[in-house]
């Protein structure tokens, strides 16, 4: 199978050459990852949990400090650390930010009652 496979993959190309045409070329689907912070209350989230709505954006960076976690990325509101990624996609958002890829992130969902600290925060984070 495989080389019938090749040889109509040789006949495409050739006839494609003495045509002229050009293949299209394939365009990446933009990443996006919904994912959920951690480390909520330990950093200025007391200053700014009543601020944060559904939709707002974030602001994303890399933090070299934390030396146990190599991929360790930092979510800012306005300046106020949030807390972190989640190991689970810090990996894959922080190649796309070493990559100097433009990375949006806006907060998706939010667990909180009122007059209570939030219980939880999940974001989605895109490439464009």
């Amino acid at each position: 199978m495989l080389p019938k496979l090749l040889f109509y993959n040789n006949i495409k190309q050739t006839i494609m050459r003495h045509l002229k045409i050009q293949a299209p070329q394939q365009q990446l689907p933009s990443l996006g990852i919904l994912t959920q912070i951690d480390e909520l209350s330990s950093h200025d989230m007391i200053y700014i949990y009543h601020h944060l709505n559904i939709g707002s954006e974030l602001t994303l960076e890399r933090d070299y400090a934390r030396l146990w976690d190599k991929t360790a990325i930092g979510v800012f509101y306005k300046g106020f650390k949030i807390g972190y990624i989640s190991k689970k996609s810090s990996g894959i958002i922080s190649k796309q930010i070493d990559k100097g890829n433009n990375v949006v992130a806006k907060i998706k969902t939010l667990y909180k009652q009122k007059y209570m600290p939030l219980e939880g925060l999940d974001i989605a984070v895109t490439v464009q």
